[in-house]
């Protein structure tokens, strides 16, 4: 116990009535959102960056044009 790998993940949940998305990569971070659809679109974007499997139903996002 203690010494095992945290496997990365990104996980959306609903809290007094803000959408939090929290990000474990080698530890945990959350961000907050005021809208589902806010978090939806930020979790996405870390699963691109953690290269985790994204829901059928989900587009990666677009890299940006600079």
């Amino acid at each position: 116990m203690g010494n095992e790998p945290v496997s990365n993940s990104v996980l959306i949940e609903h809290i007094d009535g803000q959408w939090a998305v929290q990000i474990v990569e080698d530890g945990k971070v959350s961000q907050q959102f005021e809208t589902e659809q806010f978090a939806q679109n930020f979790a996405a974007d870390q699963k691109v960056h953690l290269k985790l499997p994204l829901p059928h139903s989900v587009k990666p996002p677009r890299p940006e044009l600079r």
